[in-house]
């Protein structure tokens, strides 16, 4: 059943996921995004370390019977600043330039712009309380 719980719970796991992998393989997942364009590896333990965090929030949230309209609001706009950074990342060619990096992380910020979207419906489907 696709609830705000369970959603705001893949999301979390999605986070906790990239973020591990961010933190304890940042040269796999440079070489990964880019052969001649790479960011920086502190880049990706940063990530890690604040995927990884909101992830734990995320999941705290998702445990709560009605969260707030703010609280999903909050990890929601997160989603979204995470599809437009990556978009533009895409468009200037920063990065992420490997033919897979790219459909990787295109399919990856389509499932975070997704999530985003499906918590604020269903929160909204929840009614005002």
């Amino acid at each position: 059943m696709i609830t705000l719980s369970n959603i705001m719970k893949a999301n979390a796991f999605s986070c906790i996921g990239f973020g591990i992998t961010f933190f304890f393989l940042p040269e796999e997942v440079r070489v990964f995004l880019s052969t001649n364009n790479q960011a920086p590896s502190i880049v990706f333990t940063v990530l890690g370390i604040g995927l990884f965090l909101n992830g734990l929030h995320l999941i705290w949230a998702s445990l709560k019977l009605m969260p707030s309209k703010h609280l999903v609001t909050y990890f929601s706009i997160g989603d979204y600043i995470w599809v437009l950074g990556t978009s533009y990342l895409l468009v200037v060619g920063m990065w992420i330039t490997t033919p897979m990096g790219i459909a990787v992380t295109l399919l990856v910020s389509s499932m975070v712009g997704i999530f985003g979207l499906l918590q604020m419906i269903k929160r909204k489907e929840m009614g005002n309380c």
